[in-house]
């Protein structure tokens, strides 16, 4: 009589839990619709395909996410539907073309907190974007942090995927009582350097967090269960990807490791979390196309509670470098640029900054025997 309360338990983890990115997904979604002028119901569409092929690669509740670098770019330069579309192909081709490369082998020599200092970044920029979307009062700031640590609390000591239930409660509501309207201000033609500019950083960024950050999260939260999760599978699945979605001017996306935290903390044990995201996603394509309505919007304290949940989650996978002294120094440099840069790709210089400066001190100090005297190097 137990297992069946266990497998409608599951099965209700991975329905819940397939909206637990909603809280990155779909806000920046409607943004890049909005600023840049393109279809947002072909970008629904293509991005409810994307999840469900992801879903039968992966086997796993794998996210797909907007390029966050690329979307953040491409909204405050006010980018055109031709110059995303044009990013979105560029680094499609790019990310095929190094999966041919020997990926597997060159993420192995890659540091572990390296990784972790990512995801700490990461991380602490959504606690930041959360605070942001407070409204600035204190009795908001209170209310949102006293709900994100009873989400937090609950979803630890009960195991009940609450987190997925409130990004499903949010995406109602944002569907049946907000509406942004169809289109907005934006560039139309094509320049190379804000193509450049939403490209260069990107690629960095999703190497050490949609490659190498997603197969650690996959690997910490689902065990033997993600050895489909690896940096040649995820570059193939980005590269064909974006080349297929961008040829019809949909969403350039990623498989962020913050959206793996997000929905296995929503819930989601299953790939069937994708196939429920993906026809939700469809579903509300179709919708959108045929009465040609307004644009669902989350609303700003939701979206502060949901990404500030995700982020201290998505901190907690960096408890294993914690705990050297070598290590956590390098967490600190990258956490404390990650909160006075707010930028994911000196995150990145500063943790390759302190991982060349700790190699020259550790080659420069003699090391030492038992007897604690100093050992000669050939």
């Amino acid at each position: 009589m137990s297992i069946a309360p266990a497998r409608l338990r599951a099965r209700l983890g991975d329905v819940s839990g397939a909206f637990a990115d909603g809280a990155v997904l779909f806000p920046l979604l409607l943004a890049l619709a909005w600023q840049t002028g393109a279809s947002v119901v072909i970008m629904l569409a293509t991005t409810g395909a994307a999840y469900l092929v992801t879903g039968w690669l992966f086997r796993l509740p794998i996210p797909v996410q907007p390029l966050k670098s690329l979307s953040v770019m491409a909204i405050a330069a006010g980018a055109s539907a031709q110059e995303l579309q044009a990013a979105g192909l560029l680094l499609g081709a790019i990310y095929f073309s190094i999966s041919f490369m020997n990926v597997n082998r060159l993420a192995g020599r890659i540091p572990d907190v390296l990784i972790h200092g990512f995801q700490l970044g990461l991380g602490i920029l959504l606690l930041i974007t959360a605070v942001r979307l407070m409204g600035g009062t204190v009795q908001e700031m209170l209310l949102v942090a006293f709900a994100a640590t009873l989400v937090i609390g609950i979803t630890r000591y009960s195991g009940l995927p609450l987190l997925g239930l409130i990004a499903v409660a949010g995406l109602m509501w944002g569907i049946w009582h907000a509406e942004v309207p169809l289109g907005g201000g934006h560039e139309d033609g094509l320049r190379a350097s804000i193509v450049a500019l939403m490209v260069l950083p990107q690629i960095a960024l999703t190497l050490t967090n949609s490659v190498l950050g997603t197969q650690r999260a996959a690997q910490a939260y689902y065990g033997e269960a993600a050895w489909r999760v690896n940096p040649r599978r995820l570059l193939t699945s980005l590269g064909l990807g974006n080349l297929i979605v961008g040829a019809v001017g949909g969403m350039p996306y990623c498989h962020g490791s913050g959206g793996v935290t997000a929905h296995y903390r929503g819930g989601a044990r299953s790939w069937l979390s994708n196939v429920v995201m993906g026809n939700a996603l469809l579903l509300l394509a179709a919708l959108l196309l045929i009465g040609g309505g307004g644009l669902p919007e989350y609303p700003p304290a939701l979206q502060a509670l949901l990404l500030g949940v995700i982020g201290v989650f998505h901190i907690q996978l960096t408890y294993a470098s914690w705990r050297k002294l070598d290590t956590a120094l390098i967490l600190v440099v990258m956490g404390t640029t990650a909160l006075l840069a707010q930028s994911m790709l000196w995150v990145l210089v500063a943790g390759v900054i302190a991982l060349t400066l700790r190699a020259l001190y550790q080659r420069l100090t003699p090391r030492r025997n038992d007897t604690g005297r100093a050992i000669e190097s050939d």
